[in-house]
């Protein structure tokens, strides 16, 4: 207490003022170049086919039920393993250009699952698309940290949000279009507009 009484009274004016920042409610407010990212990431994640729907395809190619949740767990391996590998190319590539990577990987393996006849061919396709996670996910959280760096859990929010939510409609089209028309038709569409939506992110992302 003497040495709080004893204190200068200016050294309470040194430290940083806490300036109060105006808010919206219901508004999350990030700067302008956020939105259109990661609106465009949304769209990848619309044009993905579900990963339950690639395990059906394993099963429509031949592989028996028993060995799903092995060939399951062994995409979690494939996805961990890459994962540092990935984020260290998205530190060095940036996250522009190792998301692109991922959405073609993404193409040409939903069209290589499309046209393999064989249990062996199927579960060696449905393996190296756990390297598509490896390289999209850290670039993702790369790019929401380096947009909202000031309010990086709101951008993190907002970004879970939107994109979760497009998973829902792609889901129920893909779940349908699988239905109806079967699974190559359906993971030859999703190939197409992966590529369609890489384009897209390119574009949004200049």
């Amino acid at each position: 207490v003497l040495v709080l009484r004893r204190a200068p009274a200016h050294a309470v004016s040194d430290a940083p003022a806490r300036v109060a920042v105006p808010s919206v409610p219901g508004v999350v407010a990030h700067p302008p170049g956020f939105w259109p990212p990661v609106l465009a990431l949304a769209l990848l994640v619309l044009l993905r086919l579900p990963e339950t729907l690639l395990l059906l395809r394993l099963q429509d190619a031949g592989l028996a039920a028993a060995l799903v949740p092995l060939v399951w767990a062994g995409l979690h391996v494939v996805r961990t393993g890459v994962s540092y590998p990935g984020g260290w190319l998205a530190d060095h590539l940036g996250p522009r250009g190792a998301v692109a990577a991922g959405g073609v990987a993404f193409a040409l393996g939903a069209a290589g699952l499309a046209a393999a006849t064989t249990p062996a061919l199927a579960v060696t396709v449905f393996l190296a698309l756990g390297v598509v996670a490896g390289l999209m996910e850290p670039a993702e959280r790369l790019l929401v940290a380096r947009l909202a760096p000031k309010r990086t859990g709101r951008g993190y929010g907002a970004y879970h949000s939107v994109t979760g939510l497009a998973a829902l409609p792609a889901g129920v089209t893909f779940g349908a279009l699988y239905t109806g028309a079967g699974g190559s038709t359906a993971l030859l569409a999703s190939a197409g507009g992966m590529l369609l939506a890489t384009v897209v992110w390119l574009v949004a992302t200049r």
